[in-house]
């Protein structure tokens, strides 16, 4: 529930950008957070705890691990196909709801006073959203780049900002654990309903990826790295270095 809420800015931005059919600023503003939530988790938490205990990161073996390949798998599949449309919305829709039934059994209670202060965020995100959206398309007029590039930047970097200041104000390892269970929770939110809402939008026909399919591809590859980078319960320094380096060598390859 927790993970669900804390989508909310994206989920916000996702849904008034496919109102106004501003399906590349959407579909960027949700791969953007997907990229940004597994340099989160691996690079960040794995280099911040390694810094504050001297000691590798043991997070423990997680059934959510075999959601983060499949959902990379999926958004591969759709960078090859080239469109996402209903029938992906379909497809992405049930991913959701097949790791939402996986949580709801395992029967984890979560503490939920967090859950009104992120609810008056996220009302608040709501109203500021077509203010946010007409902003991103003024500084894509302002430098003459696509809007779709400047909701990489600005949205992943706003919605993420919770995950970076707790992690430098955590004192516990489990606490830290916790997080990282979140941004991976948040991330495979994002990678299934947030995609499948655009799938829907867009319709039987869909839309191009042409001119996001470097960046869906780099989503696809940034997941598969951080499935075997923690699929043994463990996060390395190097680890974390090798997480931070290749998705720099991948955008650099792509040259976005």
């Amino acid at each position: 529930m927790i993970a669900l809420i804390s989508i909310l800015p994206e989920l916000i931005i996702t849904l008034e950008a496919s109102f106004r059919s501003n399906y590349y600023v959407a579909l960027s503003t949700v791969l953007g957070s997907v990229i940004s939530l597994y340099v989160i988790g691996v690079a960040f938490f794995g280099v911040v705890h390694f810094i504050r205990w001297k000691s590798d990161f043991n997070v423990g073996i997680q059934r959510e691990y075999l959601f983060i390949v499949v959902a990379s798998l999926f958004i591969g599949l759709m960078g090859l196909t080239g469109r996402i449309d209903v029938w992906w919305g379909v497809v992405l829709f049930g991913l959701f709801l097949a790791y939402s039934v996986m949580k709801v059994n395992r029967r984890v209670v979560r503490d939920s006073k967090a859950i009104p202060a992120l609810l008056v965020g996220s009302v608040i995100v709501w109203i500021s959203s077509s203010w946010l959206l007409q902003d991103i398309f003024s500084l894509s007029a302002m430098f003459h780049v696509p809007p779709y590039y400047v909701a990489i930047l600005i949205v992943p970097v706003m919605s993420n900002l919770q995950e970076i200041s707790t992690a430098l104000r955590s004192r516990k390892e489990n606490v830290m654990r916790d997080l990282l269970l979140g941004v991976i929770n948040e991330n495979l939110m994002a990678s299934s309903l947030l995609l499948a809402i655009i799938g829907f939008a867009s319709g039987v026909s869909g839309i191009a990826l042409d001119s996001l399919t470097p960046l869906i591809e780099v989503s696809f590859l940034a997941g598969i790295l951080a499935y075997f980078l923690i699929k043994n319960g463990q996060i390395k320094l190097y680890d974390s270095i090798l997480m931070m380096l290749g998705v720099l060598v991948f955008i650099g390859m792509f040259r976005l």
